[in-house]
């Protein structure tokens, strides 16, 4: 054996060794894609020791999550992961989870697991430095020019955020974009190509990319598929023959996706491989000698871009401030300035200020799933026209995606937005961003039964109790454009940078109550008697306005002194103790009106005796207003429960 061959055979057997240790992984493809592995991470890929997230490295994201040990193990020999690192896979807090996982090592470009999502976090990836390139490079200073790799296997081709992702990318012509598919036609029921007919080059090729095949699983003949790729003008698709589980029993079947060999089999297995040693991590100084030269030839790129970006510094000192904030995440938003006009309008409509006012903030990108009328999310000028607005087309699990990578890969900031309704499209996404710690921003328009005539699948009654589910997600439903104003201050609030926020906007015209919303959780709009309270109304959002009409109601028909309180951020309330006793919640007896299903509002109930009026089911084809009070959402039917809470007769 060579040296290359030495590394590749060791990389196979490390990798069994830490899933047979860690009494289960995903055995098939960190065996089966060690050449891609190698060839890629240690031959091709930008990156520097110095500084892991370096904002022109080169992009690697194995959407194929579940192939973790094939990169951990070639990072290993690289000397960036320990032997203990190995011998701890899938232990807690260890940089080797069984997914690859952002905030567990730093060489990780992407948190993955669920598959397809990583090609979609790899075309925003490409997005942004595009994007990055556009704004920033100038004549012999190419700042940024970086690739991006993401390795997949056949499962990434048959979710739908994958092909929602590669027609945009095919369609924006992102060049930088190299997919590399760990082509083993074999998945945990069975062949791939029996779930899959397609002629993928075929596909590809339709999806305006440059295709490659490689029939053989070999270092060389993949190296030269990725310079070919590099120097296309397209996005690059790059098939390599392999065998899932190499050299093992399971080679070439299902039952090779996943498990461990006993110590006889992995005995065997070395053997085949030409490894001598058979104690578990223990490997030959010549593999790992070959492996850190690799690392070590890689390390000039950064030092010759630091040069670059220095007299970059001196020609363009505007544009290399900017830069610099990027790198170190410090972009701040100011929105004091910012005034709306106090009129009893659709929040949604407010949004147009919002958005004028980020124009030409060369840290915010986005815009909506072809729906920036209806939600008012767009920027005037397309990226491509040296502007900031995204058409993702009608791909919402893609948009999320895809606006993951792009804070991921730079630490632009971004906006999206489609219809309640659709949340559940882009759920999954929201929630890997969260996994992450990112901070993207969400708007979701027509938020209840007021949508009408739309019909029950526009009538996202069950949308908000799954948004709040998720940790780390940010859920905010103003009442007017003050919360809104409020809303978006908190969510593009540098401290809060870690986290999801949906900020849940109406098509329906609401009240302008002219109060400064500078409460994130909850205030109270309306107060009988500042020294005398038999009822705490609270609401979010549209329902608002119906419990303040329902209050003066109370007050002049039933002489009850009543508060009405606006809840943004219900989340944030219901275990806010302090802000509970402030606003007095435990002081009456609390009705809750949300026109949504989510039981969360009951949680007050440790507080105070209460009861909600919440939604309970699907809506109809009817208009708006005559949908909400079938529903129960009308001042007679709120009284109506406040006399039952109340034992009044």
């Amino acid at each position: 054996m060579n040296k290359e061959e030495l590394l590749v055979a060791s990389m196979r057997g490390i990798a069994l060794d830490s899933i047979n240790k860690a009494k289960g992984g995903h055995i098939g493809m960190a065996i089966g894609a060690a050449n891609i592995t190698y060839s890629l991470i240690a031959k091709t890929l930008n990156f520097s020791v110095d500084n892991p997230k370096w904002i022109n490295r080169d992009k690697f994201v194995l959407s194929a999550g579940h192939g973790s040990m094939s990169y951990y193990s070639i990072m290993h020999f690289l000397g960036l992961l320990s032997l203990e690192d190995m011998k701890n896979h899938k232990l807690l807090n260890s940089k080797t989870p069984s997914h690859p996982e952002t905030h567990n090592f730093s060489y990780v470009d992407a948190t993955t697991g669920p598959l397809g999502q990583g090609i979609a976090m790899g075309v925003g990836m490409a997005l942004s430095e595009k994007y990055l390139a556009q704004k920033y490079n100038r004549p012999n200073h190419d700042l940024f020019d970086h690739y991006v790799y993401a390795l997949h296997g056949d499962g990434c081709l048959q979710e739908g955020v994958a092909l929602e992702a590669l027609q945009f990318a095919g369609t924006n012509k992102l060049d930088r974009l190299i997919l590399i598919h760990d082509y083993n036609n074999i998945q945990m029921d069975s062949k791939s190509d029996e779930v899959n007919g397609i002629k993928l080059l075929n596909y590809f090729k339709a999806m305006n990319f440059a295709t490659f095949d490689v029939e053989k699983d070999e270092p060389n003949a993949i190296l030269e598929a990725i310079k070919a790729a590099k120097e296309s003008k397209k996005p690059s698709y790059i098939r390599v023959h392999t065998k899932i589980a190499k050299a093992t029993e399971f080679e070439n079947q299902s039952k090779g996706h996943h498990g461990t060999l006993d110590e006889e089999k992995t005995k065997l297995f070395k053997t085949k491989l030409g490894l001598n040693n058979f104690e578990p991590f223990i490997y030959d100084k010549e593999a790992y000698a070959y492996a850190e030269k690799l690392l070590k030839n890689k390390q000039s790129k950064y030092t010759d871009w630091l040069k670059l970006f220095k007299k970059y510094q001196n020609q363009y000192p505007n544009e290399a401030k900017e830069i610099n904030n990027l790198i170190h995440g410090e972009i701040e938003i100011n929105f004091e300035n910012l005034v709306f006009d106090k009129t009893n309008r659709p929040t949604r409509d407010y949004i147009t200020t919002v958005m004028q006012h980020l124009t030409n903030n060369p840290y915010i990108v986005g815009g909506s799933a072809d729906l920036s009328k209806p939600t008012q999310v767009a920027f005037s000028k397309d990226i491509w026209e040296g502007g900031q607005n995204i058409k993702y087309g009608i791909r919402e699990f893609a948009m999320v995606a895809i606006n993951n990578g792009i804070n991921l890969a730079s630490n632009l900031r971004t906006i999206d937005s489609t219809f309640l309704s659709f949340a559940d499209y882009a759920k999954a996404a929201i929630r890997l961003g969260a996994i992450m710690n990112l901070n993207g921003v969400h708007i979701f328009s027509h938020d209840s039964y007021q949508v009408g005539g739309d019909g029950p699948t526009h009538q996202p009654y069950d949308q908000l109790p799954m948004l709040r589910a998720m940790d780390n997600v940010n859920v905010i439903r103003p009442c007017d454009e003050s919360e809104l104003l409020m809303a978006f201050k908190e969510a593009f609030n540098p401290l809060n940078k870690d986290s999801q926020t949906c900020i849940i906007v109406t098509r329906q015209p609401l009240k302008s109550f002219n109060l400064v919303a500078n409460n994130k959780t909850a205030y109270v709009i309306h107060r009988t008697n500042a020294k005398k309270l038999d009822l705490s109304l609270v609401a979010s959002g549209s329902e608002v306005e119906l419990i303040y009409n329902t209050a003066l109601e109370l007050e002049k028909e039933y002489n009850l002194n009543v508060q009405v309180i606006s809840v943004p951020n219900l989340k944030r309330l219901v275990n806010d103790q302090e802000r509970i006793k402030k606003l007095e919640l435990n002081k009456a007896p609390i009705l809750a009106v949300e026109a949504s299903s989510d039981s969360m509002w009951y949680q007050l109930a440790k507080y105070a005796p209460m009861d909600a009026q919440l939604a309970s089911s699907f809506g109809y084809s009817a208009p708006g207003q005559e949908v909400y009070e079938l529903k129960g959402f009308s001042i007679k039917n709120i009284i109506k429960k406040v006399k039952k809470l109340l034992n009044i007769d």
